[in-house]
């Protein structure tokens, strides 16, 4: 449904995002992943074209056969929150506060459907109801700041359901969340994709959450996509080394294994930080944090493809035996 071939965003002299193939098919969910500033967002804003002024965008997004970039501003604002929406990570800035909850919700229904009065009234509180807040009748009188952060991020998902989009992006919505509202709100992504066969671009740092709400990962670092394939493969099969090092950075404890075990063990992490724009190596962009990287690493890698559908851009894999083509 989502085809993305050979994308560029260039800001002034840095290349935000170089993208060579990325595809969502149609109810699937795929995480988009990464430390920040791996250029997570960047895709993500590209995908609806909310991006900065000076941006300078080539290549092709393609949604629904239809091309993205060829649309006309008029166009794409007919295509945002009508057949994409977008959650974003922090719900108490992305409300109106002036605003109460039901005139917000019911704004995109407005701008994109014709309804009577008394149906989206209707609309509105079955959409309440779907993000499961309780007592819809109250709380579409109320303004934000009288809703806590999950309910809050609750009213954001319903706007953005509202008009029954094909593809929902979700930019971090959980990040600003306590652990139990964060899982409440993920089970209802996951259920609201199931039930409406709508597709999901998850946007997270968090391997682990992923993991739980996808079907595929796509790794981002430096604005390219070093390894994109089926979760459990992924998780379980790493093959760049960037991966592998955001897997063991991630505290995540397995459900089988008491917390005893790891008290007082040490955790992983990634040597060094993600360098500003324009401080990237030439080459594999993570060469300078790996410790397999060789001379060939200053070379832009080949790309190898798996069985499943697993790819990925490195010179030095983990080294598992495939049968694989690079190119």
């Amino acid at each position: 449904m989502l085809e993305i071939r050979d994308l560029s965003v260039t800001i002034g002299p840095h290349q935000i995002v170089r993208i060579d193939a990325l595809d969502i098919a149609m109810g699937e969910r795929l995480g988009l992943v990464g430390e920040s500033g791996s250029g997570k967002t960047m895709t993500a804003m590209s995908i609806i074209r909310l991006l900065p002024d000076e941006a300078e965008v080539s290549g092709s997004i393609t949604f629904d056969g239809r091309s993205l970039l060829d649309c006309s501003d008029s166009e794409m604002s007919k295509v945002r929150g009508k057949d994409i929406a977008i959650v974003f990570q922090d719900p108490a800035r992305a409300l109106n506060p002036m605003m109460r909850i039901g005139r917000q919700i019911a704004e995109g229904i407005r701008l994109h459907m014709k309804m009577s009065k008394e149906k989206l009234q209707a609309k509105v509180l079955s959409l309440l109801a779907q993000v499961q807040l309780p007592d819809p009748e109250s709380v579409l009188r109320r303004y934000p700041h009288q809703l806590s952060g999950g309910q809050q991020q609750r009213v954001l998902i319903a706007i953005a359901i509202a008009c029954d989009p094909k593809l929902l992006i979700a930019d971090e919505p959980t990040t600003a969340l306590d652990v139990t509202v964060q899982e409440e709100i993920l089970r209802l992504l996951v259920s609201l994709s199931e039930q409406r066969r709508m597709s999901l671009l998850f946007v997270s740092h968090d391997l682990g959450v992923v993991r739980f709400v996808c079907d595929r990962i796509a790794v981002a670092y430096g604005g390219n996509i070093v390894e994109v394939g089926p979760t459990d493969e992924i998780v379980d099969h790493p093959q760049h080394r960037y991966t592998s090092a955001l897997l063991g950075a991630n505290p995540g404890i397995p459900a089988s294994e008491h917390i005893e075990q790891f008290v007082g063990q040490r955790l992983e992490v990634i040597p060094g930080s993600v360098p500003a724009q324009g401080s990237f190596p030439v080459g594999c962009r993570f060469r300078n944090r790996c410790d397999a990287a060789t001379e060939q690493c200053m070379s832009e890698p080949a790309v190898t493809e798996l069985a499943g559908g697993h790819r990925f851009h490195c010179w030095n894999p983990l080294g598992r035996s495939v049968d694989a083509a690079t190119g």
